[in-house]
């Protein structure tokens, strides 16, 4: 038997203590457990809902709901007051990718996000050698008319927007050099040879932004801003219309929030490169 003079047996630290040890019912508790609750919801979460979902007091879901907006880990949309995830967890989650097969599930929330506001397909996509390679499309769930399903994940590069886009970021020029004088339509209104391809790459530089008028397929227009991330293959994001509800005005108006997107993204798959070279 121990007497006072002798120090107690130490045992291991087990699960149970571990358990009994975790702040499940404190604020720690509290903010991560609305942070679950925002990251695996479909639609994004309002205030009242959280509430109703978590039983908290008013004051104390304010105060955590701002402690996480503050650290980027929540987005609270201005208009609406509803929470989405937000830069600081898709910081996490690239830092955590294995590789660069994890390009789509990165992009996700970002082109969910842009469907949600702007209520019009998009779709995401990497170069792979003279062609887009389609990677991920996200549709709007609340629009009367929709885009079919398109006939392939590929397409070339001198017919679409996506492929345009990317032609035009930097380090690109050589591959245009390695297409054909003459180049095969998609639709009567693609572009058919390589002399009106460097026009058109320019052009897109210039404006920031590549167009889409019934080049890939016919009744649909795009426009898709290029995205570039060092360590990854150059990639796109773009928007899909039916063609009545395309005009111009409203295509280019589009510009504004992909580039805001494509920002955000190249910024998060930065924090994969490291562990993509390293794969």
């Amino acid at each position: 038997m121990a007497t006072p003079s002798e120090p107690r047996p130490m045992r291991p630290t087990t699960d149970d203590d571990m358990s009994r040890q975790a702040d499940f019912g404190g604020s720690v508790g509290r903010a991560l457990r609305l942070l679950l609750d925002v990251t695996h919801s479909a639609e994004p979460r309002s205030f009242s809902e959280l509430q109703r979902a978590h039983g908290l007091p008013k004051g104390t879901l304010h105060k955590i709901l701002g402690t996480l907006e503050t650290m980027h880990f929540l987005r609270r949309d201005a208009s609406s007051g509803r929470y989405t995830i937000g830069l600081a967890v898709l910081e996490i989650a690239a830092a955590a990718a294995a590789s660069a097969e994890d390009l789509t599930r990165l992009v996700k929330p970002t082109l969910s996000r842009l469907v949600a506001d702007w209520r019009e397909t998009c779709h995401f996509g990497v170069l792979d050698g003279q062609e887009e390679l389609i990677l991920d499309r996200v549709d709007p769930v609340d629009q009367m008319v929709r885009l079919a399903p398109l006939p392939t994940r590929r397409n070339p590069l001198h017919a679409s927007a996506g492929g345009l886009a990317m032609l035009a970021m930097p380090g690109n020029d050589a591959i245009i050099e390695t297409l054909p004088d003459t180049l095969p339509p998609t639709t009567p209104h693609t572009l058919t040879s390589r002399e009106d391809l460097v026009r058109r790459v320019e052009k897109v530089r210039s404006d920031g932004y590549a167009l889409d008028l019934e080049e890939a397929y016919l009744g649909v227009r795009c426009i898709a801003v290029g995205i570039n991330a060092p360590g990854l293959p150059t990639m796109y994001i773009s928007f899909s219309l039916p063609l009545q509800r395309a005009p111009l005005d409203t295509l280019t108006g589009l510009e504004v929030p992909l580039r805001a997107a494509a920002d955000e993204i190249e910024h998060i798959l930065t924090r994969v490169v490291p562990n993509a070279s390293a794969g």
